[in-house]
């Protein structure tokens, strides 16, 4: 019996290695594409220039800084005269930009899209940044300010191969739409409004491409160098309100539960109880990274018939990782009584909850409501911004192929990956209308840079500047295989 049992153990060790050393897919050799000539210190400029002007989404009610994205459009079409005099440019929703570049075909039209706003600087953080905000320096290799990797790197990207295109003739074969929202920072109404122009004229997206993905290096774990991770998805989001009623009165004689306490509970009950694991998109990332990817994260991940619950739960571990295998749980708001020693009548919480692909916002309520499983708490909307998760584009698909080509025809050095997208884009507005939306911008983010977002010293390299420029110009060449 000894024998039998060490036999069936060293079988099952074979069986999980040889599954691990054969997991995963090679990536296929490209060869680079000769270096084209750019006038990189006027495209370097058009991006400061673009920094310099404060298209904030101050959100909260605030107003929109009108004036500043009159100058920003003007800027634009003085800084690429031919995008603006030979495309049919419309301005929809007040400020958000829809440019039109007519094709010789007839298949359906391809969309580039990119945000023109950005967040607010923090108050008070203004002293920690190396170079003024809004001052678009150029110093060090990198590009600074606030817009620089989000997102106005992408949208000058984006015009840059636009314009050098046109100076050179060239015609697409298929039509290309240049779509610029100007409030993707506080809901994206710009480019919703967009997606209903072209859908009230009866147009099928082909293929969309929006910011979402970079090319990170240092930030997946174990494997070394670039890594361009094409978001085929993004996930959802909703906002819940937890709310229970109480009586007041005075501290000194406190029920058994007050209001505050019961919703705390509550929260407690979500946190204890996160949703179900789905492993399934951090397999096919690290399938599609091959033996860049760490062996033993191969070895797990090749053998989830065995392996899945020690492969969840050391993901549940990393905010990141567990942020990519189960729609999350934050607990971010809360409110009670005005005295510290009065009784609340009523204590609510706010829950945000990004929801994966396979849930639902009705059915994140529905678990909300049944873990909590408490009839004197309700739960609720706490606004009207909530959206299901997109559609999964394929990988297999002749976009997602031509853009990993082109990518890696740039830089060879460059693994490619499908990852799934965390945060929100406007690409999700898109959805009724496109058969397939990824999600990635050319731009190199390691730590620092990401640190740089919606933080202070936000920044991009010249040289991933450059790449995402030649990256946008390939790909409207190569239009008609999106």
């Amino acid at each position: 019996m000894k024998k039998l049992f060490a036999s069936v153990v060293l079988v099952i060790i074979a069986v999980v290695v040889i599954r691990g050393l054969l997991f995963g897919v090679e990536q296929p050799n490209v060869d680079a594409l000769a270096p084209i000539t750019w006038d990189e210190a006027r495209a370097m400029e058009s991006l400061a220039g673009a920094i310099r002007i404060p298209t904030i989404s101050e959100g909260d009610g605030r107003p929109l800084n009108t004036d500043a994205f009159t100058a920003f459009h003007q800027y634009l079409a003085t800084r690429y005269p031919r995008v603006f005099s030979e495309l049919d440019v419309e301005v929809i929703a007040g400020h958000s930009l829809l440019l039109r570049w007519a094709g010789t075909g007839s298949q359906s039209p391809i969309l580039f899209l990119a945000h023109q706003d950005v967040v607010p600087v923090i108050p008070g953080s203004e002293s920690s940044w190396r170079y003024p905000p809004f001052a678009g320096t150029v110093a060090d290799g990198f590009i600074w300010g606030r817009g620089a990797l989000d997102d106005k790197g992408s949208l000058i990207s984006i015009l840059e191969s636009a314009e050098r295109l046109l100076s050179e003739g060239f015609v697409p074969a298929r039509t290309i739409y240049l779509a610029f929202g100007h409030d993707e920072e506080i809901g994206g109404e710009g480019a919703k409004e967009i997606a209903a122009a072209l859908a009230q004229r009866n147009e099928r997206l082909g293929f969309l491409l929006d910011e979402g993905g970079f090319v990170t290096k240092g930030l997946m774990p174990g494997v070394e160098g670039r890594v361009a991770l094409v978001g085929p998805a993004e996930k959802g989001y909703v906002s819940l309100k937890i709310s229970a009623q109480g009586e007041g009165g005075h501290a000194s004689m406190p029920p058994t539960h007050t209001a505050l306490g019961r919703v705390a509970k509550a929260i407690a009950r979500l946190e204890e109880n996160p949703f179900p694991a789905d492993l399934s998109f951090t397999r096919d990332t690290l399938q599609a990274l091959g033996s860049k990817a760490p062996f033993i994260q191969r070895l797990v991940f090749a053998n989830l018939w065995l392996l899945e619950p020690l492969a969840e739960n050391m993901m549940s571990q990393i905010p990141a990782a567990n942020a990519g295998i189960r729609t999350t749980t934050a607990a971010t708001m809360m409110s009670a009584s005005v005295k510290d020693n009065v009784l609340p009548l009523s204590a609510t919480a706010v829950v945000n909850f990004r929801i994966l692909p396979g849930d639902t916002v009705e059915s994140v309520t529905a678990y909300v409501n049944r873990v909590i499983d408490d009839p004197q708490i309700t739960v609720s909307p706490y606004s009207d911004f909530a959206n299901n998760p997109s559609k999964v584009a394929p990988v297999d698909s002749g976009g997602y192929r031509v853009l990993s080509e082109v990518i890696r025809q740039r830089r060879p050095d460059t693994a490619v990956a499908p990852r799934l997208v965390v945060g929100a884009t406007d690409a999700r507005h898109f959805e009724a209308i496109a058969d397939a939306s990824y999600r990635f911008l050319g731009l190199e983010v390691g730590p620092e840079e990401l640190a740089g977002m919606h933080g202070s010293n936000e920044r991009v390299s010249v040289e991933s500047f450059m790449d995402a420029v030649h990256i946008y110009y390939r790909l409207m060449q190569r239009a008609e295989e999106l």
